[in-house]
């Protein structure tokens, strides 16, 4: 009966792993914010940059449009980022999003991994944080970790590279923790539960405040080649290990997810089903989405 069980769970892992699968994915268009309440006027509207210079997955008219009308829904203003980044150019944002990036050769998700980012970037992003820029950084499942590895380090996180399947974080079982950003203070909804859609985890530097924390069950599968996953690949614990985390730097601060499809909204083409924001279960995620561009933002 174990060895049933085991099959039957790790079956339900390996779809929940090929469903993320990028091919069978697309914007939802059609998603409109459950926003109404916008916290900045166009006087005070802070700049927000969606970095598209590093072969990234999602765009802010691709797969992050719903990210990015949520954002507008609340004030922000937000541009496309189309440059290397460098400390003067940087200077122009108050909030730099990372999503998914890759090595800019990439033509597929195979091994061997080159780093999406330069050195003089990372060093230029350090700096622009330390000096109260704010980063949203997220980096997805195998092998989004591995190519922007040496800017999450930068700041002390440490990614694994595999498939994590999806949860839910609750504020009652302290896997959602309290933070201002989970809290029902000035500009922001007190959140009780959000839910992810599998993605990777990481562990978190000294002075980094967890957000999302994953339980004793909660495994990585960690393939030689990304979702070719079997009954031989091995399987790390990510007991304690996070998907959200925050960390303040200097005068800036730094919100670093390893999921991306938590903070918008996507159409399955195979199924017609609408995953992510829309989800059953992440009734609360654009609240959250907000109230963790309020912490970056410094309103909270």
């Amino acid at each position: 009966m174990k060895l049933i069980c085991k099959t039957i769970l790790l079956g339900l892992f390996l779809v929940g792993v090929s469903s993320c699968s990028d091919s069978d994915q697309q914007p939802d268009f059609d998603f409109i914010p459950k926003n109404t309440k916008s916290s900045f006027s166009e006087l005070n509207s802070p700049v927000v940059f969606i970095d598209e210079a590093h072969n990234n997955l999602h765009s802010a008219k691709g797969r992050f449009k719903p990210f990015v009308q949520v954002l507008t829904s609340d004030g922000y203003r937000v541009e496309p980022s189309k440059k290397k980044f460098t400390l003067e150019y940087l200077k122009q944002a108050d909030i730099l999003v990372i999503v998914n990036a890759l090595d800019t050769s990439r033509r597929d998700y195979n091994p061997p991994y080159g780093d999406a980012f330069e050195a003089e970037e990372v060093e230029a992003v350090k700096q622009w944080v330390s000096q109260g820029g704010s980063l949203f950084l997220v980096a997805d499942h195998t092998p989004f970790p591995k190519v922007i590895e040496k800017l999450s380090a930068a700041f002390g996180f440490e990614f694994s590279n595999g498939h994590v399947g999806n949860a839910i974080f609750r504020l009652d079982n302290k896997a959602l923790m309290d933070h201002p950003i989970t809290k029902k203070i000035s500009h922001s909804e007190r959140i009780v539960q959000v839910k992810t859609f599998g993605g990777s985890a990481f562990q978190i530097p000294e002075g980094a405040k967890p957000l999302l924390t994953l339980g004793k069950g909660a495994i990585s599968l960690v393939p030689d080649l990304p979702f070719q996953v079997n009954e031989q690949t091995p399987r790390v614990s990510m007991d304690g290990w996070s998907q959200g985390a925050v960390l303040e730097v200097g005068e800036g601060r730094v919100a670093v997810f390893a999921e991306a499809m938590m903070f918008t909204s996507q159409l399955i083409v195979s199924t017609g089903e609408k995953r992510g924001l829309l989800s059953v279960g992440a009734e609360q995620n654009e609240q959250f989405l907000l109230n963790v561009m309020h912490w970056l933002s410094k309103i909270i």
